[in-house]
């Protein structure tokens, strides 16, 4: 998922349900995208750190596909999302579900319905791009 203020595309006007309303406004609002919440250096491993980021697909959204240069751990905390992942089959997700996405892999999540909310873990390459854009084939 993505680097502070990157931001997904999709159509905003599909309105959460009632239920998914009232979730949604006990937790803190944030734009779509990625947005970093912790960045340190890891005293244990020279060179790697961690990126911990509130990462919000809006509903039916896809984050542009791309790569990360260190592994990424997600759980998602909010409405339901697809791990689209190049060389393997789609993943549903609902809230509760977590993954590990492996470093280099190719991904383009998408928003559900409603879209989806998750709390990301990197532990990063210090120095290289948080994100790596990939372009469509």
């Amino acid at each position: 998922m993505e680097a502070a203020g990157d931001r997904v595309d999709g159509d905003p006007a599909e309105a959460p349900s009632a239920e998914e309303g009232i979730a949604l406004a006990m937790l803190p609002s944030l734009p779509p995208g990625s947005n970093e919440v912790l960045r340190s250096s890891l005293s244990l491993a020279e060179g790697l750190e961690v990126i911990v980021s509130d990462v919000v697909i809006p509903p039916g959204a896809t984050v542009p596909r791309h790569y990360h240069p260190g592994e990424e751990f997600l759980y998602l905390i909010e409405g339901t999302a697809t791990h689209v992942q190049e060389g393997q089959a789609d993943i549903a997700m609902t809230a509760g579900d977590g993954y590990a996405i492996p470093a280099r892999a190719i991904h383009a999540p998408r928003g559900g319905p409603q879209g989806a909310r998750a709390i990301v873990f990197r532990v990063h390459v210090a120095g290289q791009e948080e994100r790596v854009l990939v372009p469509a084939e």
